[in-house]
């Protein structure tokens, strides 16, 4: 299982948590605070700082007494400027850089509350959240999406937009799930049963509209696979000439029988790719999200 990004999440900040996933927070946890070098290790931050200026006045003072030994007066006297304006600039940019934030701390603060981590779920939902992201990448990858034979469905938009939906869902049942076990543990009243009753049924309405909703993806990619399979035997039917001429090389007085049922083939492929790719439309369109 993988995070979830809601729609609209940069895509830098979901390859962000390719490389640096530690930056990312869970659900229940608060947003992150601004963190810069100050605030993350004040006294280290200062401790450098003041190195820092040391080592430059040191090395000037340094310089001006070997300018003032071997150069003009006029010359060092330029050059010991020249230097320490360079110095002021170093160091005014090293203020800056330790008072500004982290890119990848500002992105996971920004879009916190965007995205649900695999922690963020339960045993329950994470299955069904694996399968619905199972479902969504073979459509998004497959080869009749990919050129464009499934268009008017639109799945580049409302798939992400199921799957941040479902995400959500899960999330909450998630929490009510360890709830209701937290309330009900070491008791058993007819109060407290009168109470969570309702709600385990609640609970369970809602897992199974998800799983109808999940079961409509898997659906959905099977009949994609099911079309790209037919599209692919379709490109590997393109070849039949190179075998009716290898045929006709090899063995020009054999049986013709395989060659004369290409045409034929080519004629039940296509049905079969126009059939297929109708299909997955279809179950694609069960998905629309509502306008």
């Amino acid at each position: 299982m993988e995070p979830v990004f809601a729609p609209g999440v940069p895509d830098g900040v979901r390859r962000l948590y390719e490389r640096r996933p530690e930056l990312f927070v869970a659900a229940d946890a608060p947003r992150p605070r601004r963190e810069t070098s100050w605030s993350a290790a004040p006294g280290s931050t200062f401790g450098s700082l003041l190195v820092w200026i040391g080592v430059c006045v040191g090395g000037w003072i340094l310089a001006l007494i070997v300018m003032a030994a071997t150069l003009p007066t006029a010359v060092a006297g330029w050059i010991s400027v020249v230097l320490a304006g360079i110095a002021v600039v170093a160091t005014g940019g090293i203020v800056v850089k330790t008072m500004a934030e982290d890119r990848g701390h500002k992105a996971v603060r920004v879009q916190h509350g965007k995205y649900l981590l695999p922690e963020d779920f339960d045993d329950a939902a994470g299955r069904l959240l694996g399968r619905a992201q199972r479902a969504v990448k073979t459509v998004l990858e497959a080869t009749v999406t990919r050129r464009g034979l499934l268009d008017d469905v639109k799945n580049e938009l409302v798939l992400p937009e199921q799957l941040w939906d479902i995400a959500q869902v899960l999330r909450e049942q998630t929490v009510l799930r360890a709830r209701q076990h937290d309330i009900a543990r070491g008791m058993a009243t007819a109060e407290l049963d009168a109470v969570l009753g309702p709600q385990r049924r609640a609970l369970a309405l809602s897992v199974d509209a998800i799983r109808r909703k999940v079961d409509l993806l898997d659906r959905y990619a099977d009949r994609v696979r099911s079309a790209d399979a037919a599209l692919r035997a379709e490109a590997a039917l393109g070849d039949g000439d190179r075998y009716i001429e290898l045929l006709a090389r090899t063995e020009p007085a054999g049986d013709t029988s395989v060659v004369e049922g290409f045409a034929d083939e080519a004629n039940a492929l296509k049905d079969t790719l126009t059939r297929s790719i109708n299909a997955a439309r279809d179950a694609g369109k069960t998905l629309a999200l509502p306008d």
